[in-house]
């Protein structure tokens, strides 16, 4: 027994004489960053003065990315905004990287925004080529232009004690669920229509609403989508405000809601756009290119305030419609913008005639090119209730 015992004692302490010379060859994490120790980028932006680039980072405090009681109560700051200017994007960006005190982060990157200048001077190529090398970075990143300083545009912070990540450019598609003025364009996407003809996108141009949303504490500044900007991959065609690109929801199949007023020296009608199919047909004659737009909507009655018969409210929506389609493709033309990528339906459908027309990968466009627009409202009244304002006099019945 004595000798089984030894040798048994033995084996154990030859065990463990193996196991502590081959601990310390296991596999740690010594040489990872804990999330308490990076510094994490939400948004980023790009200007242009003076032959140089200038970066701006909002870097967010990971412990308040979700509300708690206890981030509540500490006065702690929610956005950090950093910069730094450089001959190059590449330059600014390490420029910066040597007053910051830890590691930065790329990997939750949710926005960049671009100011005029910058566009002018093909920062939008620069950008996206330095987002889509960089391993960290994702072709989710949505895109805006703006011309407000960029320093107080990423300071701005959602109201209500909200986390950052809600903001209006970081989680744009919360929003257009409710109104679908402009949809919201990424990375991804903004790649695909510079590549293809007409070889232009259309990116949300935001601005700071600094009246509209007011604390018990003070008026705050809110990010709000105020119209588009038209760009190419060099430079900035044009911006238009809200009220010269109306029609351009109408055409955009993607539309989830959207409210239409008619307004008339009788009543006001508002109707709620929430279905929508639209077709572009193209006629070729020769080497002559026109087209045809077709909309076909469902609206729901949603305010009538003095009675009207419904189907002059169908008529009055249907030429409301009409006119902003118009208007916001004269507006292109203007600066020689093809807002409905018009050419695109050229270049898939009828290959050889936009390979005769085409100039610089679009078919030239004119006041004429459109040649018609029909649009067809259903109008979903929802009841008798909805045929008549909800407060009416006796004479109204």
């Amino acid at each position: 027994m004595d000798h089984k015992k030894l040798k048994n004692q033995k084996k154990r302490k030859s065990f463990l004489l193996v196991f502590f010379l081959l601990l310390p060859l296991l596999s740690s994490c010594w040489d990872s960053n804990e999330p308490e120790r990076i510094i994490y980028v939400q948004g980023l932006g790009v200007d242009y003065k003076n032959g140089a680039y200038t970066v701006y980072l909002q870097l967010v405090n990971p412990s308040l990315i979700a509300k708690s009681e206890t981030a509540s109560k500490n006065q702690q700051a929610k956005v950090v905004v950093s910069n730094a200017s450089g001959r190059t994007l590449n330059e600014a960006i390490f420029n910066l990287y040597r007053s910051s005190q830890r590691r930065i982060f790329w990997g939750h990157l949710s926005f960049f925004v671009l100011t005029e200048e910058a566009l002018q001077e093909g920062a939008l190529q620069a950008t996206l080529d330095l987002l889509d090398r960089y391993r960290e970075t994702r072709y989710l990143t949505w895109i805006y232009a703006t011309k407000e300083p960029l320093k107080e545009l990423l300071s701005a912070i959602p109201p209500l004690e909200m986390s950052t990540y809600f903001s209006r450019l970081s989680d744009p598609e919360a929003a257009y669920e409710q109104s679908s003025f402009i949809d919201p364009v990424n990375m991804r996407e903004i790649l695909i229509a510079l590549n293809e003809p007409p070889h232009e996108a259309i990116i949300p141009y935001v601005r700071l609403a600094k009246h509209t949303w007011k604390t018990n504490k003070k008026t705050d500044q809110i990010v709000q989508f105020s119209g588009a900007a038209f760009v190419t991959k060099n430079n900035l065609k044009n911006t238009l405000s809200y009220k010269k690109i109306k029609g351009l929801k109408w055409l955009n199949e993607d539309l989830k809601r959207e409210e239409i007023s008619i307004k008339e020296e009788s009543t006001s009608v508002s109707l709620l756009i929430d279905k929508l199919k639209v077709k572009k047909k193209v006629v070729v004659t020769g080497r002559d290119v026109r087209f045809q737009i077709s909309v076909e909507v469902d609206a729901i009655l949603w305010e009538l305030m003095h009675p009207k018969k419904l189907k002059d409210v169908q008529n009055a929506a249907e030429e409301t419609m009409r006119n902003e389609i118009k208007q916001t493709f004269l507006e292109g033309i203007k600066t020689n913008t093809d807002v409905y990528r018009l050419s695109e339906e050229v270049y898939r459908n009828h290959l050889k005639t936009w390979q005769a027309v085409e100039k610089n990968g679009k078919v030239p466009l004119t006041e004429e090119s459109l040649q018609s627009i029909s649009v067809k409202i259903k109008l979903i009244h929802g009841g008798e209730q909805r045929k008549r304002p909800t407060l009416h006099s006796q004479q109204s019945r």
